[in-house]
């Protein structure tokens, strides 16, 4: 009896809980993503590395929002859902880093195109295949 007493209690808690938790997980890996994409801008010279890393955690933080929230419509999907977020990142990402460096659109272009591939390569393709198979 206390077990159904305790979970008539915190049932209607249970999706702030999760939508909390949801968005401490998309900081942490907003973290490791502008980590990744920040040391790949400073080691294309972009800008000191305080800089990239700054400018970076703000591109991962506004694109993660983004790309989370289409994640939730797209969920039956995630086909769809990769190549939609990748491009989604690159518009995103690419505003932003113009930005805060504005006269030099191609080369921003670029860089963001080669700090995105840098993320996929290495945090978003090896979690989605490990954790698509059991």
């Amino acid at each position: 009896m206390p077990a159904t007493l305790l979970l008539a209690i915190t049932r209607p808690a249970a999706p702030v809980v999760l939508l909390i938790f949801g968005f401490l997980a998309l900081l942490v890996v907003d973290l490791l993503l502008g980590l990744v994409e920040g040391v790949a801008l400073t080691l294309l010279s972009w800008n000191p590395t305080r800089t990239c890393m700054k400018v970076s955690f703000i591109m991962n933080l506004v694109s993660g929002l983004i790309n989370g929230i289409l994640l939730i419509l797209l969920q039956t999907n995630p086909l769809l859902w990769l190549p939609v977020s990748f491009a989604i990142s690159l518009l995103v990402e690419g505003f932003i880093l113009t930005y805060f460096k504005r006269n030099s659109l191609r080369q921003n272009s670029l860089f963001v195109v080669i700090a995105n591939l840098s993320s996929y390569l290495l945090l978003i393709l090896p979690a989605y295949y490990f954790g698509s198979h059991p």
